[in-house]
């Protein structure tokens, strides 16, 4: 499995998981905080995850390519969980 499939994976179980623990301890107040938690520790994945690229000698014209992939999609996601219940 490529990189950038088990990124986005981990992306995506990690929104399901905070999502649904904000939800089931404060409704859509407790799913808010979450998906605002979730946005700032995905990032910061993404970040450390472009580095590693950067380490194992990928340029970053590449890596800004496959970070903006890694964040977006589930960011997305989270910003339509955000807009239908939080």
């Amino acid at each position: 499995m490529s990189p950038t499939i088990q990124t986005l994976l981990i992306g995506f179980i990690s929104l399901a998981v905070l999502a649904g623990s904000g939800y089931l301890l404060g409704k859509s107040q407790g799913l808010r905080y979450a998906l605002y938690g979730f946005w700032g520790l995905w990032l910061a994945y993404c970040i450390w995850h472009l580095t590693v690229g950067l380490s194992h000698g990928y340029s970053l014209a590449t890596e800004l390519g496959f970070l903006v992939l890694n964040y977006a999609l589930p960011a997305v996601l989270a910003l339509g969980l955000f807009k239908k219940w939080g």
